[in-house]
C-alpha cells in the first residue's frame, strides 16, 4: 500500500484507500467524535452544529488516536518517513447544516511559535489559535488523511478535486480559471480513507441527500520545522 500511495501522492495528489483502518480503529474514532457535545461544534446561525476545528485539542481521546494509531501508520508509510500531527477538523454536514465549499487550497496551518525563516508567511489568529502558511517544500511533506464516517456519493457533498494541482501553491485567480471538466468526483464509502496532498485543489457541493457525512480530515507532515515552531 505505502509504495502505490507515495506514487499516486505524488503524481496525482491524492488517492482513495479502500477499507485501511482496523473495525477497531474506526469504531474507537467513530465513538470519540460521537460523543462531542454541542459546545465543541462550530455552530450556523440557524444553530445547526456542522465543524469542530482543531478536534485534537478538544476532544478528550481523539489525540491519542490519531497521533500514534492506525492513521499516523497510513501517513507515515505514505510520506516514507516518521510524520508529526498537524491538526485534525471534523466536517459534520448533515440537514440544517450543509453547504458549498468553493475550489481552494488549504494553505494555513496551526502553528506554535514563531520565525523569521523565508517562506513562513499570512500569519493568523483564528479562534484564539495562530495558523501560518508554510514553504512549498513543507507542503510538499504534508499529508491529509480524511477518514469517511458515513457513504459519500456524489450527491452527498463528496468531494472533487483537481488532479495534479498540488505541485505549487495557486493564486485565487489562478484558482478561479480551473475548467470544470479539470474536477474529478472522490465518491467513498463508510470506512474508506481518502489521502491528499493540502495543496490539492478542492471542492465540495451542498448535499442533495438528507443524509448526514461525517468526515475527520487529519493532516500529517514529515518536515523539520525551524526554530522555535512547533505544531500544536
Amino acid at each position: 500500500m505505502s509504495l502505490s500511495s507515495t506514487v499516486a501522492i505524488a503524481r496525482e495528489g491524492y488517492q482513495i484507500l479502500p477499507a485501511p483502518l482496523s473495525r477497531d480503529a474506526l469504531l474507537q474514532i467513530e465513538d470519540v467524535l460521537d460523543s462531542a457535545s454541542d459546545e465543541s461544534f462550530r455552530q450556523r446561525r440557524s444553530g445547526a452544529r456542522y465543524a469542530i476545528r482543531n478536534a485534537h485539542l478538544v476532544l478528550p481521546g481523539l489525540r491519542t488516536l490519531i497521533e500514534a494509531g492506525e492513521l499516523r501508520q497510513i501517513a507515515c508509510d505514505t510520506l516514507g518517513q516518521p510524520a508529526t500531527l498537524v491538526s485534525a477538523t471534523l466536517f459534520d454536514k448533515q440537514p440544517g447544516a450543509n453547504w458549498f465549499v468553493p475550489p481552494h487550497q488549504d494553505l494555513q496551518t496551526p502553528i506554535q511559535g514563531r520565525t523569521e525563516a523565508p517562506g513562513w508567511t499570512n500569519w493568523s489568529i483564528k479562534a484564539g489559535q495562530q495558523y501560518v502558511e508554510p514553504p512549498e517544500e513543507v507542503f510538499r511533506q504534508m499529508l491529509a488523511v480524511r477518514v469517511h464516517l458515513d457513504e459519500c456519493p456524489g450527491e452527498n457533498g463528496a468531494l472533487e478535486v483537481v488532479p495534479r494541482s498540488h505541485r505549487r501553491r495557486l493564486s485565487e485567480e489562478d484558482v478561479s480559471l480551473i475548467s470544470e471538466r479539470a474536477f474529478r468526483l472522490c465518491s467513498v464509502d463508510v470506512g474508506e480513507v481518502l489521502l491528499m496532498n493540502p495543496l490539492l485543489v478542492h471542492r465540495s457541493r451542498s448535499s442533495q441527500l438528507p443524509k448526514r457525512r461525517r468526515v475527520l480530515h487529519v493532516v500529517y507532515c514529515a518536515a523539520k520545522l525551524p526554530g522555535e515552531l512547533a505544531w500544536t
